[in-house]
Formats: C-alpha cells, sequence, structure tokens
C-alpha cells in the first residue's frame, strides 16, 4: 500500500492486550496509514466508533464486554451514525469452521488468524480498503458480499486440534481452504451457466458477475492459472456477449477446465499451465484473433 493512500484515513484497533495493539499499529504506520486509534474494551470500541467512525475497524474476536462479532453485527443493524459498510477485521486464535461461519454470517469483511505477520495483516487491510466487496443489504443477511469469502492465509504453526489442517510453506492458493473457496466460485459459474437460454441478457449478467468474483478471489490467493482462466472467460464474454449470444460449448469447455485446475497441484503445474493456453486460444479462434495479434 502506497504511503500516500493512507493518509487521513482513521483506523480503529482494539484489543486488550498492549503489546498486541502496538504490533498491529507498527505495521499500519509503516505502510504509511498514519491515523491508528486504540481502543482496550468493548465500551471503549463502540464509543470511539461512533466518535471517529473510522473507515477499517480491527478487533479481537474476544476483548472485554463484547465479541468481534457482535460488534460487527452492531455496525451492520446500524451503529448510531456509523456507515453500515465500515470495513471490520476481525483477529482470530480460534479459526475453525464454526466460527468462521458466524463470522460471515455476522458480516466480518476479513479474517486474520494468529500469529500472524505483517505481511498477512496488510493483506487484509488492502483487500478492504482496495478492493472491497460489494455490500449487501437484504432482509436477510446485511455486509459484504458473501460470494467473495474471506481469505487463509494463515501460516502459522498447528497449535491445537481445532486449527486447519494446512500444508505450511506453500502459496496461498494450495492451501484447501482457500481452493475450497475458488471451487465454489466455479461451481457457482457452473450453476448458472445450466439455465443460460439463448439471448438471456440477464442470466449472462449474473454469469459475467460470478466470473469477476472468481477473477478477484484467484487475483487474491494468488492462483496465476486459474486467475488466466476466468479472464479468458470472461474476455469471450465480453466479446460475443452485447447481444447474449454466447456459445454454450465454450461456457462447457472453461468451466470443465477451471474445474479441472481447482483439482492440480503444484506438481502438476505444466499440466494447469497447457488447459489455460488452450482456452485462450479457443476464445482467440472464437473471437478471430491470432495469438500474435492478441499478444499486441
Amino acid at each position: 500500500m502506497r504511503p500516500s493512500t493512507g493518509k487521513g484515513i482513521n483506523i480503529l484497533v482494539c484489543d486488550d492486550n498492549f503489546h498486541v495493539r502496538r504490533l498491529v499499529a507498527d505495521v499500519l504506520v509503516s505502510a504509511g496509514l498514519e491515523q491508528v486509534h486504540f481502543a482496550s474494551t468493548g465500551e471503549e470500541m463502540l464509543k470511539l466508533t461512533i466518535e471517529l467512525q473510522p473507515r477499517v475497524i480491527i478487533t479481537s474476536s474476544r476483548i472485554p464486554g463484547i465479541s468481534g462479532l457482535e460488534f460487527t453485527r452492531r455496525v451492520r443493524e446500524g451503529l448510531d451514525q456509523v456507515p453500515r459498510a465500515t470495513s471490520v477485521i476481525v483477529m482470530t486464535d480460534t479459526p475453525t469452521q464454526k466460527f468462521l461461519s458466524a463470522a460471515r454470517e455476522a458480516g466480518v469483511d476479513e479474517m486474520l488468524v494468529r500469529p500472524f505477520n505483517g505481511q498477512a495483516l496488510l493483506a487484509r487491510v488492502q483487500a478492504v480498503m482496495l478492493r472491497p466487496r460489494r455490500f449487501v443489504e437484504s432482509v436477510n443477511y446485511v455486509g459484504p458480499c458473501r460470494r467473495r469469502r474471506m481469505i487463509d492465509e494463515y501460516g502459522g504453526p498447528l497449535r491445537r486440534f481445532t486449527d486447519p489442517l494446512e500444508d505450511i510453506g506453500k502459496a496461498p492458493w494450495e492451501a484447501e481452504t482457500n481452493r475450497e473457496l475458488v471451487r465454489n466460485c466455479v461451481t457457482r459459474i457452473s450453476e448458472l451457466a445450466g439455465t443460460l437460454s439463448v439471448g438471456d441478457r440477464r442470466k449472462l449478467r449474473e454469469i459475467y458477475a460470478a466470473v469477476q468474483d472468481a477473477e478477484q478471489l484467484a487475483d487474491d490467493v494468488r492462483d496465476q492459472s486459474m486467475g488466466d482462466a476466468v479472464r479468458s472467460l470472461a474476455r469471450y464474454i465480453s466479446g460475443v456477449g452485447g447481444a447474449g449470444m454466447v456459445d454454450p460449448e465454450v461456457l462447457t469447455t472453461h468451466i470443465d477446465a477451471m474445474q479441472k485446475l481447482g483439482k492440480l497441484g503444484a506438481q502438476h503445474q505444466s499440466e494447469r499451465e497447457e488447459l489455460v493456453k488452450g482456452l485462450i486460444a479457443v476464445v482467440d479462434k472464437r473471437l478471430g484473433r491470432r495469438s500474435g495479434e492478441r499478444a499486441a
């Protein structure tokens, strides 16, 4: 994050441990986010949230007086004059599936598993500030769009039985939780494509939105091959989809390839790259372009 990006932006950090607050503040200030404020209790966090109306709130899941999820729910429901779309990042020591699901339902923007490093913290802050998810206000849910779910880049040691069983030291996209998120995006595209009829521009827009979500997530977890495959599909839809006249075969080819990419690991990198090249060639042919023209 460029230093100029964060000047004048209020960020509130809440934890009852002084050292945690200082660690978070040091990372933020070093990245140019200079307006960092602190709270050590739930009451103080609520008070400062109303007074300062911070752009981002980073809070522990458990603090004296209120939980991080309960605080998030109060913001989403409407806390005084605080914008309901205020970004909330929750730090936790217990990233169980039950807790992560509860966090999504509460409307948390991002999760941060402790112990974490500065890069992981800044990745979450950059996500909410530079690539915010679409905000949803409906009868049953208020919060960031859940189609693009929270990212798990946990890289610390497994310290308890309930911690996710991830392979340490790999790229973020190789973590099984992240791969599952990407596979869910592909499944969503497949489900929408299965109900697409000729000339249905409304449904095609839904598919394109799902493709954009998948592209965003693939980039966030740094899966280059998956990102390129999704971008190939987006390029095809943009190129021929104005009238809703897309070829179902091209959609199916991309979906099948993306599903396969979701199963192939880093040891199959050459196969992953060949799949992507094949998709690009298909789209080049359908759009009437030679590969050299596309590169130019």
